[in-house]
């Protein structure tokens, strides 16, 4: 069952400390909280480390990743890298508006496993139509299109595990 009162405390240290990103897990229980994260790609979550208490997280984005046990003790970590680690190459990505999982689940290309994916690389959509389908605790939810354009990148693999905020695909505007 969701504890309100953790999920306000979370909010509470997002405020305090400016993150963007919290999240936060314990015995199983898991909360991602996010605010001002744009669907441009901005936040792209990548673990660096661990620890029992706090966690350590690398974006391009304001995070705190930690564990449940900290929020009592209000221990929270900003995601700042380190200076004395080497920046890791990235590979180059197409330009493009990056559609993000709205939630944690399962990334899925089509309706069905004998059905056609919506979209595949190069396809013309429009804003509103379906791209994928996220399942989540057993509800299937359509992710659709915010803009018309082109798919120039399909990020996931179908059906792979994805989180809040995992880059699903990137479009480019229509011209």
């Amino acid at each position: 069952m969701i504890d309100v009162n953790k999920i306000e405390k979370l909010m509470s240290l997002m405020a305090k400390h400016g993150f963007d990103v919290v999240q936060a897990e314990s015995s199983g229980e898991k909360i991602s909280l996010a605010r001002n994260v744009s669907h441009t790609g901005v936040f792209q979550p990548q673990v660096a480390g661990y620890s029992p208490n706090i966690s350590h997280a690398r974006s391009s984005s304001n995070t705190a990743n930690i564990s449940m046990e900290s929020i009592e003790e209000n221990e929270v970590s900003s995601s700042a890298p380190s200076k004395s680690e080497p920046p890791k190459e990235t590979k180059k990505q197409p330009e493009g508006t990056t559609i993000t999982s709205p939630f944690v689940g399962t990334f899925y290309r089509s309706a069905g496993p004998d059905q056609a994916p919506f979209v595949e690389l190069g396809s013309r959509i429009k804003k509103g139509q379906s791209l994928c389908i996220v399942e989540a605790m057993k509800l299937m939810n359509e992710i659709e299109s915010e803009i018309d354009g082109e798919i120039v990148a399909i990020l996931v693999d179908n059906a792979k595990p994805v989180e809040f905020g995992t880059p699903l695909f990137i479009v480019a505007p229509a011209k």
